[in-house]
Formats: structure tokens, sequence, C-alpha cells
């Protein structure tokens, strides 16, 4: 394995800065489309661009005999915002080695990890006694970071010709410790939302007004703590009503990658432990437990100096992790009743739904899953453990469910690759063990 050979592609695709939230970056996400075209069809795939809302999909299939089983591999190409870049210790997006962590704005979600799969199957067919078990599909997405919002037209439009396939493979998460092998079995789904509150036409002076104008940033931080109590409840009623308990053989599993709160603090780069329900332990409020956050809040003056107002207006942006069972259609009517509740009725509130998906558990009793076991434990000389993940993957439930088909989650980041943060990284080690996986399964199939 020439090392030199599975590194020169990685980076080229680090060094485009496919930020898929921002429109000054639509040339550099057609860059990275272009480039994954070429790379694939450099491999003797054949290629096809699925036109998106937003950002188009690469498709790339190789056919080795039709009566073979096939896999769809699932990877997205678009990252998240560098900001802040002055905490970054190198360029976002000059994909640097320090030690054995390569640098990088998505390294670790997700191009490192999709990466595997695509140069796992270049070397295999550089082995000349070797021909591939299975017909191999890619679908390599642009708008995972702004909630997939085509996923839905494509699993209607290309799942019984295009997309069809035996098993689906997705490495978009962490492991639970270095070294330690896991098999990830469910994700948490998302909603996503933002109030804008006005309780006035204009700013008014703070000392003319002082004491009669309401303060539209203090109503939205009453808001946010009576939807949210001291104890990490979240307060919406009805919230919690479709939560499934997990059964004893689930917590037993969840126990066996439990960490530590030092663990957590260290990984996270945390000053405490805080913001979950205070009576759940720490692995439940991590993987098995909704959460609600607020992701961004503004309003007033915030330049230099002082400006003695009242603001008219204040925002926020609040987001709501669901477990399996929960529905974002349903959690998000019973938040937006209970917002407009709380809001004396002059306030004129703004609702918006941005970016929500559905939870997800995989059945975990097809054969793939026990050949999966068999070279996760044979590369990295351990059981792999079956983890519940606290993120979320758009494209997993949707494609699922219109596939019919089994999921298999291998994540290859490590948990304190800054994922979403400045100096993500990506563990280089990990990376050619991932490759050295990805060989020994398609082997084995």
């Amino acid at each position: 394995m020439n090392k030199q050979d599975l590194i020169k592609p990685l980076f080229e695709l680090l060094k485009i800065p496919s930020i898929s939230t921002q429109e000054k970056y639509k040339k550099d996400m057609e860059r990275a489309r272009n480039y994954l075209l070429k790379l694939f069809s450099s491999m003797g795939f054949k290629t096809k661009i699925l036109k998106g809302i937003k950002h188009d999909a690469v498709f790339a299939e190789l056919t080795t005999k039709h009566s073979l089983p096939t896999t769809l591999i699932y990877g997205h190409y678009d990252v998240q915002p560098p900001d802040p870049l002055n905490e970054w210790k190198t360029p976002p997006f000059n994909p640097t080695i320090k030690g054995d962590e390569i640098f990088a704005r998505g390294s670790s979600d997700d191009k490192c990890q999709f990466m595997i799969h695509i140069m796992a199957i270049k070397e295999l067919r550089k082995e000349k006694e070797f021909k591939l078990p299975v017909n191999v599909k890619f679908i390599i997405e642009g708008e995972e970071e702004i909630g997939s919002p085509s996923i839905d037209s494509f699993a209607k439009k290309y799942s019984k010709d295009l997309l069809k396939s035996d098993f689906l493979i997705v490495s978009d998460s962490e492991m639970p410790h270095k070294n330690q092998p896991a098999i990830d079995i469910s994700l948490r789904g998302i909603l996503y939302t933002e109030i804008s509150i006005e309780t006035a036409k204009q700013d008014v002076h703070s000392g003319s007004f002082g004491g009669v104008a309401e303060n539209p940033i203090i109503l939205l931080c009453r808001l946010i703590s009576k939807l949210k109590n001291k104890n990490g409840k979240i307060n919406i009623p009805g919230f919690y009503k479709d939560v499934i308990i997990p059964t004893s053989d689930h917590l037993a599993d969840i126990k066996k990658y439990s960490k530590t709160q030092e663990e957590i603090i260290k990984e996270g780069g945390l000053f405490g432990i805080g913001g979950g329900e205070y009576n759940y332990s720490l692995e439940k409020r991590i993987g098995i437990r909704p959460t609600f956050d607020v992701n961004g809040i503004w309003g007033g003056y915030q330049e230099e100096g002082s400006k003695t107002i009242i603001p008219y207006k204040a925002s926020a942006k609040i987001s709501m992790r669901l477990v399996p069972n929960q529905n974002p259609d349903k959690i998000f009517r019973l938040f937006e009743k209970e917002v407009r509740r709380i809001f004396p009725k002059w306030v004129n509130v703004k609702i918006k739904r941005l970016v929500d998906c559905l939870p997800y558990i995989a059945p975990t009793n097809h054969k793939v899953y026990d050949l999966m076991k068999q070279s996760l434990k044979k590369v990295y000389g351990k059981e792999p453990i079956l983890k519940r993940v606290g993120g979320s993957i758009g494209f997993v439930p949707i494609m699922a469910k219109a596939l019919k088909i089994p999921v298999i989650m291998v994540g290859f980041a490590l948990p304190d690759a800054n994922i979403h943060a400045p100096n993500e990284h990506f563990n280089l080690k990990n990376y050619y063990k991932g490759i050295e996986l990805m060989k020994d399964f398609f082997k084995s199939l």
C-alpha cells in the first residue's frame, strides 16, 4: 500500500472549501463535485450528477457482475464554515499533518471518512488476482450540513433503479475510544428552528421609554428559561410522550462505551458538565435522550462602546435532538404552540422551521453485520461494540426506508476530532486502518 497515493487525492479534496451553507462558496461546491467525478472516472466508475435543490450530489457505479449483491456507500462533500478563523492553528483549507493527525475543515466530517471507502476500492482493483465479489455504488451529497433537503426526492426518483442496492454503508460518525471499533445502531433526529420577535416599530431611548417599553431580548430569554428548566427537563407539553424506554440489553450496550465526566470534559474542551437532564446518567444524556439547545441568539446594539436603547427585535436559533419514535412534524407543532402561548399576544412572533430529520434504529440481524464485526475485530484486534449516536444523518432514515435495506454505520473519527469546531482533525493511522478494514470486509463478501 503506497501511502502517498492514498493521501494525495484526499488532500486535493480537503483543499476545496465546499461550504454548502453560504452562497459565496457555490463555485467551490462545483469544484468539489468535479474533482470527485474525475476521481471516480479514473477508477473505472460510471458517474452521474444528481440534481439537488441547492447543491447536486455525485453518483458513481462500478458493476462487477449483475448477479452479485450491490452495496451503496454514502458520504457528503459539503463542510461546515470554518469560523472563527482566528482560533485555527493552521489554515482550515490547507490540510496539515501534525504528528498522527490531519488538520483541515471537513477532515472528520466527512471527507476522510468517505475517502476511506473510495481508496479501499482503488487498492483492491490493483490486486491482479482479486475480483470484487460485489457491485459498488456511491452517493456523495452536498447538502448534509443544511439538512439534506434533496434526499426525499432522490429516494422517490432513484430507489427502484439507480440507487437500488442490497445494503448501505455509512461512515459519518465517531469511534467511542481510540482503537475501540464500533457499529452505530441508532441516530438521533433533529428539529432546527428560528424565532424572531418584534415589540415595536423601531429601537427606542432607554431613558425615555425604560420601564414601559418591553425588551424583546429579555422576553426571548424568559421564553428559553420556560422551555427548559434548571434540571435540564424540556417543558414543552407532550414533548416526551413518544420517547421509548430502552431495554435492559440496550442499556447494557450503552454501558460498554460510557465515558467518565473527565473524559467528556477533555474531549470537548469543556469547563464543566451541564445542559442535559440531570436525573439521567451521562451516557444516556448523550445517546438516548432528546435535547434542547440554543444555537444562537442576537438582538440590540453589538458594536464598540455604548448605545442606550431598548431594541425592538430579537432572534434565536433553537434546535432539538430527537430520539427514535419522536417525529419532527409533531414536535414542531407542540413547540410552536407553546412558544405562541408564552409570548404576550401583542408581540409579533415569527417561527421558521429550518432543518429537520428523522431518528433511526438499525436492524442488526442481517448477515453483513456479522461480516463487518469480523473485519473490525481482525483489523483493530478488539470485539466491536454496538453504539448509539447522539448526532443526526438525514440521508439514513429516508434512504433506508425507501430502499428497504439494512444500514451499516461504521465511524472512523475520534471523539476529540473537533467536528464543527476550529482545528478539526482526523487520525492518520485510522485513515490507513479504515482502508484495510474495508478491503477485508469486501473480500469477506
